[in-house]
């Protein structure tokens, strides 16, 4: 054990050990990562290991001064890697972030198969002695984030004591200090105990968001809940890195849905095909138009943006998204076009007094009694929901979620070359309200340090350092604020920049900076007059009426015997014997892994399952964790009967929605 070696005071049998596990680790980077193994051959240059009469430390080689302190004559260094390694779930080292996600009772009103069987799991920890706080055993810790290693003494300490990662992140920006650690961290068999490969490693370069956003996806639901991160010293890079992994993290948390959710935007989608009652009409062709198109949120910054608007509304389409057709009404300004994708049925109540002869554009899943409000209708199918793909159609829009916002900008970015964005601030601007003055939710309090939800982090604001000018412009102490909705949002309006490639995206608004986007001040461009009526003309023909012409394969049953063969194939995971916590960890990343495949490969089927199902596997983790001992075989067993039930009671609730069509 590398702790007993440590403390025999055997310098020459210290050194021996530690050069074979310097050159084990080399000869698994040989052939794991070349480039990193290349680079730790070189000579170090910022620091480097010591053994002397005092102990074992790291010297900083610029100004030979120790790292790790030295009392009554003896280095710290393992005392200190010792304690980190002590009960980290317990430790004040280190830092245990929850998501915000807690046990709580469910509305059956609203979720009546979800809520029913995550309800469930609460009741069940009562009749087998659940506590109030979480356990975990000693030998295993939950997704775990470490930044800086300073040597890594102490992951190896906790390697030895058998300790088991269900998901690992290291990131070290020190290529001296990660060589040093070799010396130390058995990464073969460290990697070996972290379940299934989920171990990210990242040294020397800033860590990369995709594979940041991988590593929280590809287990999504149990890096989701607890995250154990241990931060050792603070830098740019570092801050950097955190806040990546940070935002990453918050932003895994939503877009979850349900079953119910899903099961409602089937049967809209149904009633909203073109029928004889209805002459709506389905996107089929889309292309670019030649006209700047601006896509109008509720965030705040829209206040400052409606002089703009009111003052080029000739000179460009507007999609007016959600709940900013009020402020934009009530300032003069029509849109074009109101972009709707809500299920909800108190939708048509909001756009009642408002909508006008404002040609509605919204998703194939909205309230058919909002859709009956409009003079005229235009359709599209939404990506991300299990509607959106129940018929092989030549035109799906991805991107749509989770705000309106974000529908309204996918799709202005496929129609337009040239794309503006005001008020589409995701995030919480201190200083300002969430939403525009003059829109639905009356008068609403300015956001300040103190009354930020909890969670909210802070982000790159659109006008920063980079737009000294406009900075300058700004309010005092102008600073962006985001949480895991905003976070996804932002995500989803870069994801769409990327995808769809339109010529130029001008932000306008002072929120978060989005990737992709240019921050701009409407003094800095003019619009081109334009003959605008030709180009909503061109945008409406893009729709057809012809039902057939939009879905070429509207499939019969419904793709009832495909759903049928998938509840079986999760039913069979309910026959797994589950005894501890770690395993139903891995358990729950098995039942995930399975939902993926096939949302991925038939995303009608899975995406209408897996939004419950994620909400079943992550109540029945945290329920788990309210267990007084890690033996959980009983409590399993249980559950398995209530996931069992609401699996039989989703096909039931299925067949009787076809039943009518």
């Amino acid at each position: 054990m590398l702790l007993s070696l440590l403390k025999a005071d055997d310098a020459k049998a210290l050194e021996q050990e530690i050069s074979k596990r310097f050159v084990r680790n080399m000869e698994y980077f040989h052939k794991t990562s070349p480039e990193l193994f290349d680079a730790l051959k070189n000579d170090p240059t910022d620091y480097n290991l010591i053994i002397n009469t005092q102990g074992i430390n790291i010297i900083n080689l610029s100004n030979n001064e120790l790292i790790y302190p030295v009392e009554n004559g003896y280095s710290q260094m393992v005392a200190i890697n010792e304690n980190l390694s002590l009960s980290p779930l317990k430790n004040d080292k280190w830092h245990i972030h929850s998501n915000g996600i807690y046990l709580d009772k469910m509305d059956t009103q609203k979720l009546p198969i979800t809520a029913e069987v995550c309800n469930g799991f609460i009741d069940l920890l009562f009749t087998h002695n659940g506590v109030k706080e979480y356990f975990l055993s000693k030998d295993f810790l939950p997704s775990t984030s470490i930044f800086g290693l300073l040597g890594g003494m102490f992951l190896e300490f906790l390697r030895e004591r058998g300790v088991f990662f269900h998901s690992l992140l290291i990131f070290e920006e020190n290529l001296d200090m990660f060589r040093i650690s070799c010396y130390f961290v058995d990464y073969p068999k460290l990697f070996e105990s972290v379940s299934d490969g989920a171990c990210y490693l990242f040294v020397k370069d800033l860590v990369n968001r995709f594979f940041i956003r991988n590593f929280f996806a590809r287990q999504k639901i149990t890096n989701n809940f607890l995250r154990l991160e241990l931060n050792l010293y603070e830098s740019p890079k570092m801050d950097s890195a955190m806040q990546v992994v940070n935002e990453e993290y918050l932003s895994n948390a939503r877009g979850w849905g349900s079953f119910e959710d899903e099961i409602i935007g089937i049967q809209n989608t149904l009633e909203n095909l073109p029928s004889k009652k209805n002459r709506n009409a389905f996107l089929r062709n889309p292309k670019r138009i030649d006209m700047p198109i601006c896509v109008v949120g509720n965030g705040a910054s829209l206040d400052s943006s409606l002089d703009f608007i009111k003052a080029n509304q000739a000179n460009m389409i507007i999609f007016s998204c959600g709940t900013a057709i009020t402020p934009l009404k009530r300032a003069g300004i029509e849109p074009d076009f109101q972009i709707e994708i809500e299920r909800i049925d108190y939708l048509a109540e909001y756009l009642h007094p408002v909508l006008d002869k404002t040609p509605l554009l919204c998703g194939n899943m909205i309230n058919p009694s909002a859709l009956n409000l409009a003079n005229e209708c235009y359709v599209f199918m939404r990506g991300g929901s299990a509607s959106g793909y129940m018929f092989k159609s030549p035109y799906i829009m991805e991107f749509c979620a989770p705000f309106v916002g974000n529908a309204g900008f996918a799709l202005a970015c496929q129609l337009g070359s040239e794309v503006l964005m005001c008020g589409l601030d995701c995030g919480y601007i201190l200083g300002f309200s969430k939403h525009a003055k003059d829109s639905a939710y009356g008068k609403e309090t300015s956001f300040s340090l103190e009354n930020l939800p909890k969670g909210a982090i802070p982000v790159r604001p659109n006008f920063d350092h980079e737009n000294q000018a406009m900075l300058e412009s700004m309010p005092e102490n102008y600073a962006v604020y985001s949480d895991s909705i905003f976070l996804l949002s932002a995500q989803m309006l870069s994801q769409a920049i990327k995808t769809y490639k339109p010529k130029t995206i001008l932000n306008l608004g002072m929120g978060a900076y989005i990737d992709g986007a240019r921050p701009t001040h409407p003094s800095e461009f003019t619009l081109q007059k334009n003959k605008k009526s030709k180009y909503i003309k061109l945008i409406k023909s893009y729709f057809t009426q012809d039902l057939h012409a939009v879905f070429s394969d509207c499939r019969g049953d419904f793709y009832l015997q495909e759903i049928e063969d998938y509840k079986q194939q999760l039913s069979s995971m309910l026959t797994r014997t589950i005894s501890s916590k770690q395993e139903l960890f891995v358990w729950v990343d098995q039942v995930f892994s399975i939902c993926a495949k096939k949302s991925a490969s038939s995303p009608y089927v899975g995406i209408l399952f897996e939004g419950t199902i994620a909400h079943i596997c992550q109540n029945l983790m945290i329920a788990s964790l309210h267990l007084p001992n890690n033996n959980i075989q009983a409590f399993f067993n249980d559950a398995r009967t209530l996931i069992a039930s609401a699996l039989d009671k989703m096909l039931l609730r299925y067949k009787m929605l076809i039943s009518r069509y």
